[in-house]
């Protein structure tokens, strides 16, 4: 497995570990102090589907992608951008649950709006590099002997 894939797929797995967590403290939610279902919720669906989902499915698709080395690039793609783009996506995210969470505590302001919107450009920031990366690997190529086989 590339390195990227492997710091990529271990991102994930923590994310699911502390998604796990905040998903039995929110069931706890009476034995607790605060309301955790109402301040996780979004923020656990994110930690879930960006953090574990889509940095797990991505790290992955990174791994077996046909890829076009170069001197340039030996690893088929630009290593720097690809973790560039995982500190983004992972910054983004730990940054929306931060802010999100204090949102909706009744701790609203200019700061908690602008660290918001710096998650959001993070991630899509990120999501723009991966799909850069990974666009070209994802060429159709013909089946060895279709082209033998439309000639007869």
């Amino acid at each position: 497995m590339d390195p990227l894939s492997s710091v990529m797929l271990r991102a994930a797995l923590t994310w699911l570990l502390v998604g796990v967590v905040i998903g039995a403290a929110m069931l706890t939610d009476r034995a607790l102090p605060g309301q955790w279902r109402l301040w996780m919720a979004p923020s656990h669906a994110h930690m879930l589907f960006v953090g574990r989902f889509l940095q797990f499915a991505v790290g992955v698709a990174y791994w077996p992608l046909p890829r076009r080395r170069s001197p340039e690039r030996p690893l088929g793609y630009r290593e720097g951008t690809a973790y560039l783009a995982v500190g983004a996506l992972n910054l983004g995210l730990v940054l929306r649950i931060i802010a999100e969470s204090a949102e909706r505590t009744g701790h609203e302001s200019d700061l908690t709006m602008a660290v918001l919107i710096a998650s959001a450009l993070l991630q899509v920031a990120a999501a723009l590099m991966f799909i850069v990366q990974l666009w070209p690997r994802v060429a159709a190529r013909p089946l060895r002997g279709a082209h033998e086989r439309s000639t007869r």
